[in-house]
């Protein structure tokens, strides 16, 4: 085994959120190991179970890199699983919710948030699946019309930072129907891209507006409002979905919640953390994983490595 490859398996056992720097072959060179966790999909969204570090191309700004090696991720995930409980399909969200669960129980932690009405922490992050189930049954449906899914999101990221989590992750399982967040998509945006953390959306129903809020409303009025709330969270939920490498999923009727929320934890429980070689020195910059097998789409978050 030589150097680099020990490096790098170093990096995948020992430490794998830090950086590891290696002498180069020439006297003086330095380079530096950096890793990005990917998720790989085949012809229908299932995990390629397969893929080889010779399947990946790395690039920095254009330039290819050298990738050192390639395993299944192994660090803990912390995902905070955020559910609209706000309109109908209770049976089915709870369903896909006990499903997610458990496919990730024992690999990680999972906190619980109801967001439908109020922003509501049901279950802190845990390892028990128990409690965890325990919580799913506490969901139930809201008498509200709307729900506050930005709100809910901005706290959750907030919740992830506090555990400082090498894996972090944002699942989110909404209804389509009245948004009443205060906080705006490009701050959302930003909060969403220092957190690190992948964010993946499960939304129920067609994309709609409001035709009134309030009686003393003039339509127009009404309109507006409602379309720049749509426009805010549509921008967010998949800009956000892209630039972190996670899946947006529209379902159209309650029965596909299940299914939607069960092809999220695959994703997850399949992940990749592929190594690669860069020059030292200077800092890291935009890093792009392309897959070299046309029957493969690799996604990764749209910033630099770590």
């Amino acid at each position: 085994m030589d150097r680099i490859t020990a490096c790098a398996a170093l990096l995948l056992t020992i430490c794998p959120g830090g950086t590891v720097s290696a002498q180069g072959t020439q006297p003086g060179a330095t380079e530096t190991l950096r890793h990005l966790y990917i998720s790989a999909s085949g012809k229908g969204g299932a995990p390629v179970a397969d893929l080889t570090a010779a399947d990946l191309v790395v690039k920095e700004d254009g330039r290819r890199l050298e990738v050192v090696g390639l395993e299944r991720a192994t660090a803990p995930l912390r995902v905070a699983l955020l559910v609209d409980d706000s309109g109908p399909g209770l049976r089915f969200i709870r369903e896909g919710a006990g499903l997610f669960i458990q496919r990730l129980g024992g690999l990680g932690e999972i906190a619980l948030f109801s967001i439908g009405g109020r922003n509501t922490a049901i279950v802190d992050f845990t390892g028990d699946v128990a409690a965890l189930y325990q919580g799913v049954r506490q969901l139930t449906t809201r008498t509200t019309t709307g729900a506050y899914l930005l709100d809910g999101v901005h706290d959750a990221i907030e919740a992830l930072g506090s555990r400082d989590a090498e894996r972090p992750v944002l699942v989110v399982l909404m209804l389509e129907g009245p948004e009443f967040s205060s906080v705006r998509a490009d701050r959302l945006l930003d909060e969403l891209r220092r957190s690190r953390a992948v964010l993946h959306v499960v939304s129920l129903g067609k994309p709609t507006l409001k035709t009134m809020t309030a009686w003393s409303q003039m339509p127009t009025d009404s309109l507006r409002e409602n379309l720049d709330e749509n426009i805010n969270r549509k921008k967010f939920v998949e800009d956000g979905t892209r630039m972190s490498g996670g899946r947006f999923a529209q379902v159209l009727v309650d029965s596909g919640i299940p299914g939607a929320m069960q092809a999220v934890a695959e994703d997850l429980a399949a992940q990749y953390v592929v190594v690669f070689r860069r020059p030292g020195g200077s800092p890291a910059k935009k890093i792009t994983v392309t897959a070299s097998r046309g029957d493969v789409r690799v996604r990764v978050r749209a910033e630099a490595a770590r």
